[in-house]
């Protein structure tokens, strides 16, 4: 995970908080996606609505790559208390394709399925019999391509993060 993270920056992997969580205290969860499903993000299905979400507060572009009739481009959109890393199409400007979303603002409660500033009995009760051993929700839940990390303190959901398969 050092190595990684090290190579964060060559990466343009720009938003790294969601990235960070050690392998080892990762639990398998079959349904865990970054959008939809019982542990996903209630997002637009059109990216062109994604910004009218909230004010936009700036917008970071980390890798731009050119395929055969269009660009891709990878971004972290920051609105206050969240951070939305995606990949927008120049041919396809309604695709939405998210890498990563890091919730820290209660105000966000409205996309996603665990709540802040909500207790973690909450969150646990949300991911069953997959969280029954990890009190303070401290593991990652991951399925093949997307993984969901709960921040709490004090047994309260502080925070969320998602990263997402975007290959």
């Amino acid at each position: 995970m050092r190595a990684v993270a090290a190579l964060a920056p060559l990466l343009g992997l720009t938003f790294w908080p969601s990235l960070c969580f050690a392998a080892s205290d990762s639990v398998f969860v079959q349904s865990v996606q970054c959008i939809g499903g019982p542990y996903g993000l209630a997002l637009p299905t059109d990216a062109r609505k994604v910004k009218a979400l909230g004010k936009v507060l700036r917008e970071d572009v980390g890798e731009v790559e050119q395929g055969v009739g269009y660009t891709a481009t990878r971004k972290v959109i920051h609105f206050a208390g969240l951070s939305l890393g995606v990949v927008e199409f120049s041919n396809d400007p309604s695709r939405l394709m998210v890498t990563s979303a890091d919730i820290t603002a209660p105000e966000w409660n409205r996309i996603t399925p665990f709540k802040l500033r909500k207790p973690v009995s909450d969150a646990r009760a949300l991911l069953g019999d997959a969280a029954s051993d990890d009190p303070e929700l401290k593991k990652t839940y991951a399925s093949e391509g997307d993984s969901v990390q709960i921040q709490s303190t004090k047994g309260v959901v502080m925070g969320v993060s998602y990263s997402c398969y975007s290959g």
